[in-house]
């Protein structure tokens, strides 16, 4: 069927199925026949290792466990099996004790004599987690995970991020982590800086082929931790409550906000970290930087309340003259601890001033959410077109602001209720208004100032066919739509003002609660939703046909559900496109079940394979094939 004869109730109903208090769990993956007999292939083989070994061919043995394990690798990423699956985890396991005898044998790790060098001589430890440590760390560390992504332990390297996961054992070349490092432009990593050298690159390869392993101790460690010294102990001396300052109230907050970026990870500057009480205590690369009682003699307190100029935070702000007094004051009362858990995590027991706004928000009443919302407005309107008068118009779930007439104004405002009625039916909620605080609804009369508006406000550039966006956060405290009005006819490069209204708010409900949705599918859920009945069909074909001329830019599967790879018109045309052949090829529930995926945080390579069961480049081409000029989805 094409997106002519969805039916809108059973695309609602989809979205309910999603986001309703219902329950799924997806079935679990089966083999096939082929694949069962692969799987019996496997473990046949590495029978034969134990023959080798006691035949002390040893070399034979390692080669051919290498080969059955690339074998179960590929077999378990065909069939979606999951780390946990009991399939997978019986293979691994004998993979593991073969490969444990082995090494046994050989003398790896013991002393022996006859030792074969681990990961082609490549350490993990020693060589590949300083470069992740120095390069990587600082955006993909346990304060930053930029994309979902953490770097800074091995555990959490395997799991991959957002884009996925990064190592394909033994092949480099299908292994997310190499493609970054070498990407064009913007894509590659690190974003900032220098590129790695062909030398550092070449390391990851190597290690890659050789099976990515780890030579560490724990893979819940810090990467590189063993192969530093063991921390000394230090003596935390506990608060009697009876002290003037608190070190978790008044000193904790505003050192983690000004300096934890700088002083945690895996090589904090100056060795210095914060990350725990007892990190603090320890001090760093000069020895103690606080000696209890004696706030003169302490390196801490120079460097933030006696040095001039005052040395630290570097590039900051200075703190506030109060808390640097708390500081002295702490240190002079013997820097006692008035927490829980002086190896715990700090920023895990110490909220953010984020995290303490949020609690703020959370609290917060409907009525006073409305008001907060009108509050921010004006100014944001003001900012990006000062000169521009604006109407308002406020109804139970919008508040309307524009450059536009108010005749114009009112009409947007109908439109809106409508829909707002068929989305409270979507998604079962009967309160008002639907959104917390209201929607802010901002209507640009041009093109002019649609893009001053994103230039200014949202600090980019937008093409040409991008008319709308929206923007709800999980608090509520920005939830805006913001529409350029581009008249009531439909063209090939325009569906109407209409069309974009409904996607527009199809989005921003999407957008609500915890977990992010991918802009692929929310702006084309959104989108597919608006074609329903639409009088712009030649709109949608041209979508069609955007899609089939954007898809070039993708080179490998995964980027063709990652952020950053299309425009923001081009992902409304590939996700209009790519969620229509979604749920023309699975069903409105599959469709709900990724939804649901998405909202609980699974990355999108993941979500996709685990619902529809297919691996990506099956699932990508299969998608591409409909994209052919003049072919039809049925």
């Amino acid at each position: 069927m094409s997106y002519r004869s969805f039916n809108v109730t059973s695309i609602l109903f989809a979205l309910v199925f999603c986001f309703g208090a219902l329950v799924l769990t997806a079935e679990a993956a089966k083999l096939t026949s082929a694949q069962r007999k692969e799987l019996a292939s496997i473990k046949k083989n590495l029978g034969k290792v134990s023959t080798l070994i006691r035949k002390k061919q040893y070399e034979e043995a390692k080669t051919l466990t290498d080969a059955e394990e690339k074998k179960l690798q590929q077999l378990a990423a065909d069939a979606m099996l999951t780390e946990t699956d009991p399939i997978l985890v019986s293979a691994n396991k004998l993979i593991t004790l073969r490969r444990t005898l082995l090494e046994k044998k050989m003398g790896v790790g013991g002393g022996g004599t006859n030792k074969v060098a681990s990961n082609q001589g490549v350490s993990f430890e020693k060589q590949i987690a300083p470069i992740i440590n120095e390069r990587c760390v600082n955006c993909h560390g346990a304060q930053r995970a930029s994309a979902n992504l953490r770097l800074d332990t091995y555990a959490s390297m395997k799991k991959g991020g957002r884009t996925g996961v990064l190592l394909v054992p033994g092949n480099p070349k299908n292994s997310l982590i190499l493609h970054k490092l070498l990407a064009p432009g913007n894509q590659r990593m690190p974003r900032t800086g220098a590129a790695l050298t062909p030398a550092q690159i070449d390391l990851f390869a190597k290690w890659i082929i050789a099976g990515g392993r780890f030579d560490g101790e724990k893979e819940t460690d810090p990467i590189g931790a063993s192969t530093k010294k063991k921390k000394a102990p230090v003596n935390v001396v506990k608060a009697t409550g009876n002290e003037k300052v608190s070190f978790m109230k008044d000193v904790a907050p505003w050192m983690l906000d000004f300096c934890l970026r700088c002083h945690s990870g895996n090589t904090p500057a100056s060795e210095f970290s914060i990350v725990t009480f007892e990190d603090i205590l320890r001090g760093g690369e000069s020895g103690s930087v606080i000696i209890a009682g004696k706030p003169d003699e302490s390196r801490l307190w120079h460097l933030v309340g006696l040095q001039d100029p005052i040395k630290m935070p570097q590039g900051q702000a200075l703190i506030k003259r109060k808390d640097a007094e708390a500081l002295k004051t702490w240190i002079e009362e013997g820097a006692k601890f008035d927490g829980d858990n002086a190896k715990g995590v700090l920023r895990s027991m110490v909220p953010t001033e984020d995290e303490l706004r949020m609690a703020e928000l959370a609290k917060m009443s409907p009525e006073k959410f409305a008001d907060l919302r009108r509050e921010s407005l004006e100014p944001t309107w003001k900012r990006a077109l000062n000169n521009e008068k604006s109407e308002l118009l406020e109804t139970d779930d919008f508040i309307f602001y524009g450059n536009v007439s108010a005749d114009r104004l009112k009409q947007i405002s109908d439109w809106s209720t409508s829909q707002a009625d068929a989305l409270r039916k979507t998604f079962n909620q009967k309160q008002k208004p639907f959104w917390k605080g209201k929607l802010a609804v901002y209507v640009i009369k041009d093109r002019f100032g649609y893009s001053e508006f994103n230039q200014t406000i949202e600090d980019r550039r937008v093409d040409d066919a991008t008319t709308w966006h929206s923007k709800v956060t999980p608090t509520f405290l920005e939830a805006y739509l913001v529409l350029q009005d581009v008249g009531d006819e439909a063209t090939a490069d325009s569906p109407g003002l209409k069309t974009n209204l409904i996607a527009g708010l199809t989005n921003a409900a999407i957008q609500r609660g915890a977990g992010d949705v991918p802009m692929w599918v929310s702006r084309g859920l959104g989108m597919l939703l608006a074609a329903n009945g639409s009088s712009s069909q030649v709109y949608f074909e041209s979508l069609r046909q955007q899609a089939l001329d954007a898809a070039p830019k993708v080179t490998r599967p995964e980027e063709l559900f990652a952020a950053g790879t299309f425009s923001p018109s081009e992902t409304t045309a590939i996700g209009f496109t790519l969620v229509e052949f979604l749920i023309n090829n699975g069903g409105l529930p599959k469709m709900a079940l990724l939804l649901r995926e998405f909202k609980n945080g699974t990355a999108a390579p993941a979500a996709l394979m685990k619902v529809y069961g297919s691996n990506l480049p099956a699932l990508a081409r299969a998608y591409a094939s409909t994209l052919r000029p003049g072919r039809v989805q049925k």
